[in-house]
């Protein structure tokens, strides 16, 4: 019988501006949304340690010993990472479940690894009676991945809108009125195939391409205190990634991406891929909420008669960033009590 449940959720997130710009040193602002995952920890008395994953199908066996041996970018090896041996018990039952960061069985490409890291990590440090620490989730996430910025898990760290630069992330609420519309390309990107590209193009250098990036990026993070300026902001850092990426050749505005921005300027909008790009999520935005309306017509039409797989997505900003809870499931006499939530300051 289980006695106690922790359970932690971290949020996904969107990349407003800043992708591969925040490489190289530039601002990135980055919203949470709405979407998160959950990772719920039980100790047992029996069965070693057990992993089981909905959203991404998983379910792995180890004993406690093999844990501590596992390959590294494993979840197993995050595990044995985050939580001392000495502290870890014998049995333990995790459940992740990332499915609101998945579409018809594809990611959304909205930081699910991220925020699986985070809640896993959170849980974990729950566990021990520890506080969640930005620093370890970023150093965590980039041993599962093989590198990155961060900016996911800084976003599923704090929630809200932040601007995150050099490891370190802090508020940036964006200006209103501003509308926005989320559309699902229907492909998935392998991020770490095109940070891998990046850099080998780049070969450790700043070609000019990258450095209009990043003064583009630099701009919008300035621009957060006006609507209007800040919808200029945001579509000159569009037209600076199109050009990058022709520079580049990372194909970030795959055919799905090249149809939203053709729509979107159809109906006075500014559009730009969120993230790696190439497939996943992309973003509109205006300061005018009836050309996002229109905008939103567009998109359906289209995919009405089958341009692409362009699927229009509810992504609403997300407040909290990760939350834990412990949840005490019986007391002696068999009775269900209340859950105890868990602070988690950021650091």
């Amino acid at each position: 019988m289980k006695d106690w449940q922790i359970e932690a959720s971290a949020p996904g997130k969107v990349v407003l501006t800043g992708e591969y710009a925040v490489l190289a040193g530039a601002p990135a602002l980055v919203a949470a949304v709405d979407r998160r995952v959950v990772c719920r920890l039980a100790v047992r008395n029996s069965g070693g340690w057990r992993l089981i994953g909905t959203g991404f199908a998983t379910r792995e066996a180890w004993s406690k010993a093999d844990m501590y041996r596992a390959p590294p970018r494993t979840l197993a090896a995050v595990v044995g990472q985050a939580l001392p041996e000495g502290d870890a018990p014998e049995h333990m039952e995790i459940h992740i479940d990332s499915s609101a960061c998945h579409l018809r069985g594809r990611k959304l490409g909205i930081g699910s690894s991220a925020a699986v890291v985070t809640a896993l990590a959170a849980a974990l440090d729950a566990l021990r009676g520890t506080p969640p620490r930005l620093a370890k989730y970023l150093d965590l996430h980039a041993g599962f991945q093989g590198g990155g910025s961060g900016l996911d898990v800084a976003a599923a760290f704090a929630g809200g809108v932040i601007r995150y630069q050099a490891r370190r992330s802090t508020p940036a609420p964006l200006p209103s009125p501003l509308a926005r519309q989320a559309v699902f390309c229907g492909a998935s990107t392998v991020t770490a195939e095109r940070l891998a590209a990046f850099e080998t193009w780049r070969a450790g250098g700043s070609p000019p391409a990258l450095r209009r990036l990043v003064a583009a990026a630099r701009e919008a993070a300035a621009r957060t205190d006006d609507a209007t300026r800040f919808e200029a902001a945001f579509d000159g850092y569009a037209s600076e990634l199109v050009r990058f990426d022709q520079a580049a050749q990372l194909g970030i505005f795959g055919p799905c991406h090249q149809a939203l921005r053709a729509l979107a300027a159809e109906a006075g909008v500014a559009y730009k891929p969120c993230g790696a790009g190439g497939g996943d999520i992309g973003l509109a935005l205006c300061a005018d909420p009836q050309r996002i309306a229109d905008f939103h017509r567009r998109v359906r039409d289209a995919a009405r008669v089958g341009r692409n797989r362009m699927t229009l997505i509810d992504l609403p900003f997300a407040d909290d960033g990760v939350r834990v809870r412990l949840r005490r499931l019986h007391n002696n006499d068999g009775k269900r009590r209340a859950a105890i939530r868990l602070n988690a300051p950021m650091d």
